[in-house]
């Protein structure tokens, strides 16, 4: 189980998250020792008069300030949200991100006021680069930045996410911020996007006293490619349920979210992603496709016509949207360049 959020800043002022689909909510609140979010109040009560999980970060200026100094701005300035939202120590300071003492007593003075464990946020090449077992030990959530690329991603499609982070000295990491270019329906920009390897309940044990691990989705013991863990799934090696999310572990997403893609996917676009030998062949091929597999293969058989004679007030786009294709496809296959002229009775390759 996870949930699905993003995080965001004065950099989004006004924002309407009753537009925006996501499970939590994570705003910056503060900075050093002298700077206040002017949109974070409005951020917070919005979401939370919309149900989200809530979290809340600081931005640490360490080269500059003591622990001290800054947990003391960032307690003074959060009050009325204590038990309400997650602590989080946002960890970036260009040059500076080796001081894990700093951190430490950071987490420590907010865990204090707080009464509960504050995350901590950075990049999976800052948690290599130091030792964090301090923080880790001490039962410090983590939460870490990954990017695949700059390259926009819609509606939280992973697809393009890339590998998943590999981190030092936690044995498991609370939430991945996995791209900063994410695109949601209801906002014209991008966003930072994150997933939360847990559910709600455990969404709130970090905000009350506790670590939250206890409901965390524990590290897999099972090994493979995506692929391979659909096809054994398929066959009925994890089972359904609970069961299959405690035998696949932190693989449990990824893996179901490949299945569900295929359970779903317009049949054209999984052929020809069969073609480009993406379900490999055979016997597994047809064990991943499942229920799908003989609509697929009669596509990439060719028993489907694969042409399209244009009609009179037809466009590449609607073309495209009554045969399940991608209209820029169309046009790279038949050569067609801006601005995308065609005519009555020509027949296009689909």
């Amino acid at each position: 189980m996870s949930l699905k959020g993003i995080d965001i800043s004065n950099h989004q002022k006004g924002i309407d998250l009753s537009k925006i689909n996501c499970d939590f909510v994570i705003m910056k609140a503060t900075e050093g020792k002298s700077y206040v979010d002017p949109s974070c109040d409005t951020f917070f009560q919005q979401a939370l008069s919309l149900g989200k999980k809530l979290g809340i970060y600081h931005f640490a200026n360490n080269s500059d300030n003591t622990a001290e100094q800054e947990a003391e701005w960032f307690i003074t300035n959060t009050r009325g949200y204590i038990g309400k939202a997650i602590p989080i120590l946002d960890w970036e300071d260009s040059g500076h991100t080796n001081d894990v003492a700093w951190a430490l007593k950071w987490l420590q003075l907010v865990e204090e006021a707080y009464g509960c464990k504050p995350l901590i946020y950075m990049s999976e090449s800052v948690v290599n680069a130091n030792d964090w077992s301090s923080v880790a030990n001490s039962n410090y959530g983590l939460w870490v930045a990954k990017y695949r690329d700059n390259n926009a991603d819609y509606n939280y499609d992973m697809s393009n996410a890339g590998n998943k982070p590999s981190v030092k000295h936690w044995s498991f990491y609370a939430i991945w911020q996995w791209t900063s270019s994410g695109r949601l329906d209801g906002y014209n920009g991008n966003l930072d996007c994150d997933e939360f390897y847990g559910d709600t309940t455990a969404w709130d044990k970090y905000v009350e006293n506790s670590t939250g691990a206890e409901e965390e989705t524990k590290p897999s013991t099972v090994s493979g490619t995506t692929l391979e863990l659909v096809e054994r799934t398929m066959r009925g090696e994890f089972g359904d349920g609970k069961d299959r999310e405690n035998a696949l572990g932190d693989r449990y997403q990824e893996v179901q979210d490949l299945i569900n893609y295929i359970a779903t996917a317009n049949a054209n676009t999984l052929a020809e992603e069969v073609k480009a030998g993406k379900y490999r062949n055979g016997e597994t091929r047809k064990v991943v496709l499942g229920s799908r597999y003989e609509e697929v293969q009669k596509i990439v058989n060719g028993s489907y016509t694969k042409t399209y004679t244009v009609k009179s007030g037809d466009t590449l786009s609607e073309i495209g949207q009554k045969l399940g294709v991608n209209w820029k496809d169309i046009a790279s296959k038949n050569g067609i360049s801006s601005p995308y002229t065609i005519y009555p009775g020509q027949i296009l390759k689909v």
